[in-house]
């Protein structure tokens, strides 16, 4: 279990070692990538044995037409039960995602996309969810504290239930972002994804409230909403998930 955690920071750690190089290179030249890399633990001893981690890293490249954007993400949780007399670990969440988007500017709000989803979530009834589409995107708003952007194509979904069973449907993605700054410490953000198909529709909300400790280092406090209008049997169509983790921004 101590493994499986360790694992899962490793690529934060690997975005900080990037952050430092970009930081080096922006002496010389300009910035072109950017990112963030995400951590949140908590371990509990005595009567209650818990293990829990959120991790995420995000890395952005936008130059002259060209933009790329790729996203991963990890959720482990587990807790010491006792059954029998004997105690052991019990896992009680754990969930994946890889996410990646490739654009092309025509101007300097507007754009085309790619973009592909994978998600490994093991209590959802699925072996894996699959998403990809491409559409037109706009930056409705750019400015130093308020950023409104949004995205919209059509695309292509295939899920593999547990069973071995495989749904697969065309879809309509739809995506919206609002950043909003109160100062240049503390920022609020609002992100929605719909994705919706003849079977399903998944919608996903996060809320966020970034404040600054010191330099590159903030906190962040999250709420993120899953929900499903379709579900698999014996599945609840509502995952909520609530997030307080360290923040390191290139």
């Amino acid at each position: 279990m101590k493994t499986k955690i360790i694992s899962m920071l490793l690529f934060v750690m690997l975005a900080a070692s990037v952050a430092a190089a970009a930081e080096e290179t922006q002496e010389t030249k300009e910035k072109y990538f950017s990112g963030s890399g995400e951590a949140g633990l908590l371990m509990t001893t005595g009567n209650s044995e818990t293990d829990s981690v959120n991790a995420k890293a995000t890395l952005k490249y936008e130059k002259d037409h060209l933009l790329g954007e790729i996203n991963l993400a990890a959720l482990y949780s587990s807790e010491e039960i006792e059954e029998n007399g004997e105690k052991e670990d019990s896992v009680s969440a754990e969930k994946y995602n890889y996410a990646a988007k490739f654009g092309y500017k025509f101007t300097a709000a507007d754009y085309v996309f790619i973009t592909g989803d994978y998600e490994d979530d093991r209590f959802s009834g699925y072996d894996y969810r699959t998403t990809y589409s491409a559409g037109y995107g706009r930056k409705l708003i750019n400015t130093d504290t308020t950023k409104l952007n949004i995205e919209l194509g059509p695309g292509y979904r295939y899920d593999k239930l547990e069973g071995g069973e495989t749904e697969d449907e065309a879809i309509l993605r739809g995506y919206g972002l609002f950043d909003y700054k109160f100062s240049d410490t503390v920022s609020f953000q609002q992100e929605l994804t719909m994705i919706s198909g003849s079977d399903n529709t998944n919608t996903q909300s996060v809320t966020a409230l970034k404040a600054q400790i010191i330099g590159a280092l903030s906190m962040k406090a999250a709420f993120t909403v899953d929900h499903d209008s379709h579900a698999p049997a014996d599945k609840d169509k509502t995952d909520t998930e609530t997030a307080l983790t360290l923040v390191y921004d290139f």
